[in-house]
């Protein structure tokens, strides 16, 4: 049983918008975050994200390719060491993935280690020196075999 569409019987009225009831004044200044502030080492005064990339680590991805699928399009660069984790703004800590495979690491679906080695072991080692050699490898392989507990 087909129906027939449904079809305005008058056409919609013109009308004014609804009046806004409520005021859009601010009622405290607002203060500046830390998104804000210039970075200590761009001396340009351009600020960043806290956690955002560096100047030099931006310069480093430019014109590279996703170290897993080699994409070209919407690349980022991601922390190996993130700087919550005692990283720093050197661009050895960072490495180019594009935006789907580096979401994919930073929640700890994609295991980065296959991909690393051997291309990109001055990475590899920049990040073990900021997170040791087992938190290194929790971090680029969350589910290696060697991590797993036995018993």
């Amino acid at each position: 049983m087909r129906r027939k569409p449904l079809r305005r019987s008058k056409p919609l009225r013109r009308s004014r918008p609804p009046a806004r009831r409520t005021p859009l004044s601010r009622t405290a200044p607002l203060r500046p975050g830390p998104w804000r502030t210039p970075a200590r080492d761009e001396q340009d005064g351009a600020g960043r994200a806290p956690f955002g990339a560096s100047a030099a680590q931006r310069e480093k991805i430019v014109g590279g390719a996703c170290v897993v699928c080699l994409q070209t399009k919407g690349i980022t660069p991601a922390h190996l060491a993130p700087r919550s984790l005692g990283g720093c703004d050197d661009p050895a800590c960072v490495v180019a993935l594009c935006w789907m495979h580096h979401r994919a690491y930073d929640t700890g679906r994609l295991e980065l280690l296959p991909y690393l080695e051997p291309r990109w072991r001055p990475e590899i080692a920049h990040a073990v020196q900021h997170l040791g050699l087992i938190g290194a490898l929790r971090r680029l392989a969350p589910n290696h075999h060697s991590l797993r507990e036995v018993g």
